[in-house]
């Protein structure tokens, strides 16, 4: 991947950027890690190490609007879903709070799980039937694993990317 008469300390910054690069990927479905801006600032990064030339701001752009479109998808998916089930404004807030609240009482799982007890507690609260409440987290749980695999696809199309830059540099 780095040419062979690639100084050490580029081969380091390779090896150094390659691994916070997976860090990222991971927290695309983690989410305890900024996983797409992660991959972002990486190559920024990298960029900044051993210059970007004419293929780095072309790479830093296509990453850029990969990880802003995945993004979008994962913070849209959901909250599509939670109007389409009927959530209002306030009941999406109170769900949104309680994945802050779970996101720091329950490491690695707990944003999206409270993200959807807040949704059955909302849905139960304002249609009094724990039955229509599954099915609407159901949904909202469907839409947050399309949402993810989003950005894991556009995660690793960046990291793709960065190889390419890599390789052309």
């Amino acid at each position: 991947m780095v040419p062979y008469d690639a100084p050490m300390s580029d081969i380091i910054v390779t090896a150094i950027v390659a691994i916070v690069m997976v860090l990222g990927l991971a927290g695309t479905v983690l989410p305890i890690l900024p996983g797409l801006w992660l991959i972002w600032a990486a190559a920024v990064g990298y960029g900044l190490v051993v210059d970007f030339g004419v293929v780095g701001w072309v790479a830093m752009a296509l990453m850029t609007a990969l990880a802003g479109g995945a993004t979008a998808a994962g913070l849209l998916l959901p909250q599509r879903q939670a109007t389409d089930i009927g959530l209002r404004w306030w009941s999406q807030a109170i769900a949104a709070g309680c994945a802050v609240i779970g996101l720091f009482a329950i490491p690695i799982v707990g944003a999206p799980l409270g993200f959807i007890v807040g949704v059955v507690a909302s849905v139960v609260v304002e249609t009094r039937d724990l039955r229509a409440a599954v099915p609407a987290a159901w949904r909202i749980v469907r839409s947050m694993a399309i949402a993810s695999g989003i950005q894991l696809a556009a995660g690793t199309g960046m990291i793709v990317i960065w190889i390419g830059w890599v390789v052309v540099r």
